[in-house]
């Protein structure tokens, strides 16, 4: 809708020492970060920020019950019941629909994952665009499924502050909700007007670019607190210098220059630009690495009869991607569920998964032990290839156009620089490049939570 594209969003506010002076003078902050794959939130009262900026409060209760995983943020994953109501976010929605698809109940249920990116480059959104539910045969309004995940983080922070005896209304509390900054105007107003539907009133709300956002904390951190490509003093917010800020989400890549001026104002060098490279990029290679082994036909099975088996597959492999380091030789066990190969078994008349493998170009990088697939690590270094070339590319180009001259440091917004370390591949190629060039630093949180 022409509406929608139309209105522009107030992104920017007046920009302090220590970060974001807000218009209104609300007792806390409490900034969303609805992400592609896992979402979270973060706050810090007015008073804790005027005394000590770092002194910000994170959920860290989200646990997925069978797996006993606990962490700083919940997928992003929404079921709804067969009349359409909300049932659950997060690691519960995952678990219950689960339970509901091992007992064949769940066809009538909603199931929304990574629906994010539905809004990426959607030159036709509207407050009527409709998303497909996991099935692929239902769908819903995009806008009031994103209003559902608001709504159920909004609610569960004012829920842990009444706990914790506040005495705090949500009257008192100025919202913060993140956007990547390559969305459209049209994307951006849309999660406004979801937020609006979720109970923040448009008075209450800010919109925030998630690498300004990313930017803003970096200001306020302690040097200790990043991990350096370069020197260790972080003099970067100086008036006149610049600075490239690189932000890798679950789904998308932000990357924008800005330079430091006069009085703590920030000038935007080169607009926000990026792609759809997040980690979901290296959960699709894994998923087509299992596919090409099992057959399409049989793995489109498998996902629908068996979505148990296949949340702990992807799960395992979230935790195994996060933990393999650029130097690692050896293979990394996979647990394949005996799903999997009873259904191969039914499909080829009795073949064995484990001897078909044998016959596949993967032969020399796996083999089986027990009921783990034992995968060489280089090749699933090789997941990561597709990613970190184009990451590093489209860093390439920014660094070398003429508004970059002068840059000579890089902060990572969010996790570009962990990934780096984890696979060795972007890091190698992109600080091979450097080494050619004027001694660029980069710089990134040590800190496991998100920058939000």
């Amino acid at each position: 809708m022409h509406d929608i594209a139309s209105r522009q969003e107030q992104i920017t506010e007046n920009i302090s020492k220590h970060g974001l002076l807000y218009k209104s003078n609300k007792i806390l902050v409490a900034a969303i970060d609805f992400g592609t794959t896992f979402s979270g939130y973060a706050f810090s009262f007015k008073s804790w920020f005027e005394t000590d900026p770092n002194k910000i409060v994170t959920n860290s209760t989200w646990v997925a019950g069978q797996k006993n995983l606990i962490s700083l943020k919940t997928p992003t994953c929404i079921l709804l019941q067969p009349n359409k109501s909300f049932h659950s976010f997060g690691y519960e929605a995952e678990e219950k629909y689960a339970e509901l698809a091992l007992e064949e109940e769940h066809e009538n249920w909603y199931f929304f994952k990574r629906f994010k990116m539905s809004l990426f480059n959607n030159n036709t959104l509207s407050r009527l665009t409709e998303i497909p539910d996991d099935s692929g045969n239902k769908k819903m309004p995009a806008q009031k499924i994103f209003s559902h995940g608001i709504r159920f983080l909004k609610n569960h922070l004012v829920k842990h502050l009444e706990s914790s005896h506040t005495g705090l209304n949500e009257s008192d509390i100025h919202w913060v909700l993140t956007v990547p900054a390559i969305w459209n105007d049209s994307a951006k107003q849309f999660m406004r007007e979801a937020a609006s539907q979720a109970g923040i009133k448009d008075t209450h709300l800010m919109i925030s670019l998630e690498p300004e956002a990313a930017a803003m904390y970096c200001r306020i951190l302690p040097v200790e607190k990043f991990v350096s490509g370069g020197g260790g003093n972080l003099g970067v917010f100086k008036p006149g210098s610049k600075y490239m800020v690189a932000d890798l989400g679950g789904g998308t890549v932000d990357i924008t220059v800005q330079e430091v001026l006069e009085g703590d104002n920030l000038k935007e060098l080169h607009k926000a630009s990026g792609g759809a490279w997040g980690g979901t990029k290296v959960d699709e290679n894994f998923m087509q690495m299992i596919v090409k082994l099992s057959v399409s036909q049989l793995y489109k099975r498998f996902k629908c009869d068996s979505k148990s088996d296949e949340l702990d597959l992807l799960r395992e492999f979230e935790i195994k991607k996060r933990s393999i380091r650029p130097d690692a030789t050896g293979k990394t066990a996979f647990r394949i569920p005996i799903s999997l190969t009873e259904a191969f078994e039914e499909i080829n008349n009795g073949a064995d998964l484990r001897q078909s493998i044998k016959q596949t170009p993967y032969a020399k990088h796996m083999n089986w032990v027990g009921d783990k697939l034992k995968v060489d690590n280089a090749m699933i270094k090789e997941l990561f290839t597709e990613v970190s070339d184009s990451i590093v590319q489209h860093l390439k180009d920014i660094l070398n156009n003429p508004v970059s001259r002068g840059v000579d440091t890089i902060l990572d917004g969010r996790g570009l620089l962990r990934m780096c370390n984890d696979t060795g591949s972007t890091q190698d190629k992109l600080f091979s490049y450097e080494n050619h060039h004027s001694g660029r630093r980069w710089f990134g949180s040590s800190e496991r939570s998100s920058i939000v």
